[in-house]
């Protein structure tokens, strides 16, 4: 048997049981019922939990709240794919996921849905194998509750639930931190470059020559494009920041080279936004004779993105210009030096040129046309 303490914070008690000692809140609802309940093993979630009734119940909340209470999982999945569904990132990477989600917990109150039960959804998700038949990684259990996470930090804002589940723990997550560090030399770049088919080849160069991630090289519009100004003005998938890439020789060649079929400038099928180019790429990698490596080394699509940034430190280009250039929007110096002049950016941009022989690989001739920097063919 437990026994219930009282502690020298008004309205919080502690429970002692077999387990150890846990925290708990005790207050009087709107109706003057009594209401004793548990929040957790730390004493800010009890101290935040009675704040939050006290303010309900000074606002006039607290029936509403009730209510909130018998939302279930269902209805936060409905609300929170209106919310997101014209957003790019559900139509690439969630869509896909939502059976999984409503399969699972489908009519669950969400007070239902604790830590222990997202603890056995990830182990069950673990056991399922990809859609090509292979093991699921961390990387994508991460991912998947990773939307698990942002839809109860919903929840919680719209007082749908107490606490967000998530906040419970900090294993549910894997703990690696390790980053890529796999970046290709000219010479695997171009032996990659030389084993890609037509399709995949162009997408390859512009990966390595601006450094673009590739959710924003599959979205990329010709509208985003102006060849006058030599520049890519877009808004970035991961950042969601409106980024100008100023356009070096090469890869104005490299885009008057390419066919128009569209809007999309590399488009998949029926027009459509690309997804993936795994298969192809990977079969490149295997073409290219390559090593593909293992784990950070592993030879990978974002590993073209690395390839920019070391090709322009090789070439001269100080920190300030690649943190600038490839937009690591998470550092404090490219916060701080946001909006370095056009010419200082276009500069960079040329340290790239003639390093993967564009005319040899679109086999158009390249001509200067000294007014505006165009290539004509």
């Amino acid at each position: 048997m437990g026994v219930y303490l009282k502690t020298r914070y008004p309205g919080i008690f502690q429970y002692q049981g077999r387990q150890g000692g846990v925290y708990g809140i005790d207050y009087y609802d709107t109706d003057g019922k009594r209401v004793k309940k548990v929040t957790g093993s730390l004493l800010k979630d009890a101290q935040e939990q009675l704040d939050k009734m006290k303010n309900l119940k000074r606002k006039g909340g607290y029936r509403a709240f009730i209510e909130a209470r018998k939302k279930t999982f269902n209805d936060l999945l409905d609300a929170y794919i209106k919310k997101v569904q014209d957003q790019k990132f559900f139509q690439n990477s969630i869509r896909y996921f939502i059976p999984v989600l409503r399969g699972k917990f489908n009519n669950w109150l969400l007070s239902e849905i604790g830590y222990k039960e997202l603890e056995d959804f990830r182990n069950e998700r673990k056991k399922v194998p990809t859609q090509y038949g292979g093991p699921r990684s961390e990387r994508t259990l991460d991912i998947e509750l990773s939307v698990l996470h942002k839809m109860f930090k919903k929840a919680f804002q719209w007082n749908w639930i107490e606490q967000n589940p998530f906040d419970r723990g900090d294993d549910l997550f894997s703990k690696k931190t390790g980053k890529r560090e796999r970046a290709l030399t000219p010479i695997e770049a171009r032996q990659l470059i030389d084993a890609s088919s037509e399709k995949i080849k162009p997408i390859i160069l512009v990966a390595l020559l601006t450094g673009l991630r590739k959710n924003d090289i599959f979205c990329l519009r010709w509208t985003d494009i102006d060849f006058d100004k030599a520049r890519i003005t877009l808004t970035e998938e991961k950042t969601k920041k409106s980024r100008t890439i100023h356009l070096s020789e090469d890869m104005i060649a490299l885009f008057q080279s390419l066919s128009v079929k569209g809007e999309l400038v590399f488009p998949g099928r029926k027009g459509k936004a690309l997804t993936n180019v795994d298969k192809s790429f990977k079969k490149a990698v295997k073409e290219s004779g390559l090593d593909p490596g293992k784990g950070s080394q592993k030879i990978v699509f974002h590993t073209l993105r690395h390839s920019c940034i070391s090709q322009l430190i090789e070439r001269g280009a100080d920190t300030l210009m690649v943190k600038n250039y490839v937009n690591h929007a998470s550092t404090q110096m490219t916060e701080r030096y946001a909006h370095l002049s056009e010419e200082y950016q276009r500069r960079t941009a040329q340290l790239l040129d003639g390093l993967y022989d564009i005319q040899r690989v679109t086999g158009k001739k390249m001509v200067r046309n000294e007014e505006n920097q165009n290539i004509s063919t």
